[in-house]
């Protein structure tokens, strides 16, 4: 497949990590990079042989763009979506979608009516361990989904107080702004959208809501979520535990490196389910088995890889159009919309 050109706005930290990813990719080729840091710009675009634009706008005179990777903070992104589809160009946007579900419909309407591919770059949907998780509950291997925990203490106190994060009005918040990577994998994993059915926020002395909690259903399958944002880069941690009928799954880290599964069901029945080389299965005290399987090459190689594969699956639909996105647009809205109920 010819490499499709691609060029990025946000040239930040992430964005820089994205643009190092995309470089080792065959199917796409970096032609451009916008910042409205003139150094950020001129470095980043120096680095992969591109051209540099302070905006977005100019960017997008560049008839060779086909591609705009949005990595700008969430406020500006129904703002940048729309320029980007109404230019013609398809678009990889970072989460949120949007701000608002008004924005988010706007913005798909306009994708649609200009005939472009859009996709969020929810990394989940590319990791192997929510994916094998996905598919042992499809095949009904361990029974039933009968419940789903999220617990993720993140990394805050690394942000200043002045970060954008913490104003509502620039990132939404933080069921807008991160709970809905989370809200599209339960959605995923159970095969349902969803519905928020309970909430509670905290705040902290300065008045910034930095814990937030709500319990929701996925068609049959209770769910709890839990961020909180109180913990710095050493201490931080993510779990995340699915209870079916024959058996538990755990996913740890915000970017899961591995899968536990406990189960009383024989390991023979698992092992194709698992990314990579089961560790020796060990026998619990209660007489059920627990399967291991890691990710030897660690967590900021899953990440860059899963974010390959979603700016891959987006080349392919543009080059292939019968091609169908495996995360798209309604289902970015969707999960935008349990943040919003969140969020209420």
């Amino acid at each position: 497949m010819k490499p499709v050109p691609i060029g990025l706005v946000g040239a930040g930290a992430f964005g820089l990590f994205c643009l190092d990813a995309f470089a080792e990719m065959p199917e796409v080729r970096i032609a451009a990079v916008a910042d409205t840091d003139f150094g950020r710009a001129d470095a980043a675009a120096a680095r992969h042989q591109a051209k540099a634009y302070y905006s977005l706008d100019a960017m997008l005179k560049d008839a060779s763009v086909e591609i705009v990777a949005l990595n700008t903070p969430p406020f500006l992104h129904a703002e940048g979506g729309l320029a980007v589809v109404r230019s013609g160009r398809h678009l990889f946007a970072e989460k949120p979608l949007t701000l608002t579900l008004e924005e988010g419909e706007i913005l798909l309407q306009e994708a649609r009516a200009n005939r472009v591919r859009l996709t969020v770059d929810y990394v989940m949907r590319r990791n192997p361990f929510w994916d094998a998780t996905t598919r042992l509950r499809r095949d009904g291997v361990l029974g039933a989904l009968l419940h789903m925990d999220l617990i993720n203490h993140a990394a805050g106190l690394d942000l200043p107080p002045s970060h954008w994060f913490w104003e509502r009005e620039k990132s939404g918040g933080i069921w807008v702004e991160h709970g809905v990577h989370f809200f599209d994998a339960f959605a995923w994993v159970s095969g349902y959208a969803g519905e928020i059915t309970g909430v509670q926020s905290f705040a902290r002395a300065d008045g910034a809501v930095d814990r937030v909690e709500c319990l929701a259903r996925f068609g049959a399958a209770a769910a709890h979520f839990y961020h909180g944002f109180t913990h710095s880069a050493r201490t931080e941690q993510t779990t995340v535990r699915l209870t079916f009928e024959q058996g538990y799954v755990t996913l740890r880290e915000w970017v899961p490196t591995s899968i536990e599964i406990v189960t009383p069901l024989s390991s023979d029945l698992l092992i194709d389910y698992l990314p990579s080389e089961a560790e020796p299965v060990e026998t619990t005290p209660t007489g059920t088995f627990r399967l291991i399987s890691r990710a030897p090459e660690g967590k900021s190689a899953v990440y860059r890889a899963c974010i390959q594969a979603g700016m891959s699956d987006l080349a392919r639909a543009v080059r292939e159009p019968e091609h169908s996105l495996s995360v798209t647009g309604q289902e970015a809205l969707n999960s935008l919309r349990l943040a919003v109920q969140a969020s209420r």
